[in-house]
């Protein structure tokens, strides 16, 4: 019972420190580059799909409720790289295939596509790769009292985008832990059979770590996600980690958030 309410509070943390829900326009958001560390989708049920850490680059607007629609903006990338049954690999630009929704406030975005058209490249498996720079814009829709104007567009895409690279996509400590926990949590959350499993987060971690130092991830970043995996590990089960890592990742954005917006007013 406590896993569902502790879920519930975690998916409206960030709404509620960005102020409450609007029917305006929600903050333009901006999404963690991968830095050689590429996140792979699950598939089920017809759908592939992953999560991907974001930020808000809008500190006046509302946070997006859980749901919301985006786009990828002019000048970032997201990559798909689908691996095929004859060992090849496709790179294929992801803006036209790739649906795009926010799942908990500012700090995590659900990315997806159906899985009929993997099956018709002859994929096995796909994996995203977010490009530096890469910002995603809320879909406008008629009746919006407060739609993005151009020129808000403008600054969020343009000097803030480019400010807030130095906070989360460059290599760093915190920005490299929330990467390897964002990985984890794909491996966990809402994974058929994570419930039943005592505790596969020590596996799943052993092989993100190691992929982690193959991709030249620093080791205090690696240190770092190392110990909140230990901590989530001994909540017990697979799904209750996958809760506790979900709280510790939207607590780490928010804050590096925070830290973003501190040197954005000390520019102005």
């Amino acid at each position: 019972m406590w896993n569902r309410h502790l879920r519930s509070a975690l998916l409206a943390l960030p709404l509620l420190l960005a102020g409450g829900a609007s029917q305006a326009a929600p903050q333009i958001l901006g999404i963690v580059a991968s830095n050689g560390l590429p996140t792979p989708l699950h598939c089920a049920e017809g759908s592939c799909s992953a999560y991907l850490a974001s930020f808000c680059l809008q500190e006046a607007r509302y946070a997006p409720s859980s749901g919301s629609a985006y786009r990828l903006a002019p000048g970032g990338r997201l990559t798909l790289i689908a691996k095929l049954a004859d060992g090849r690999t496709l790179r294929l630009a992801g803006e036209e295939l790739l649906t795009i929704r926010t799942r908990s406030g500012f700090t995590t975005l659900n990315v997806s596509l159906p899985e009929a058209r993997l099956a018709a490249l002859g994929a096995t498996s796909v994996a995203v790769e977010v490009g530096p720079g890469t910002t995603v814009l809320p879909r406008p829709y008629a009746g919006d009292p407060d739609p993005q104007s151009g020129d808000e567009v403008a600054t969020a895409t343009g000097p803030m985008r480019d400010l807030a690279s130095k906070t989360f996509d460059r290599a760093g400590q915190a920005a490299d832990t929330a990467r390897l926990i964002e990985l984890v949590i794909n491996r966990l959350s809402d994974r058929p059979g994570a419930a039943t499993v005592a505790s596969p987060v020590a596996s799943l971690w052993g092989e993100v770590a190691r992929q982690a130092k193959e991709s030249g991830i620093g080791q205090p970043g690696i240190d770092s996600a190392a110990g909140l995996i230990a901590e989530c590990e001994s909540t017990g089960s697979g799904l209750t980690s996958s809760v506790c890592l979900e709280m510790r990742q939207a607590e780490l954005m928010t804050r590096l958030n925070r830290r973003f917006w501190d040197e954005a007013a000390g520019g102005t």
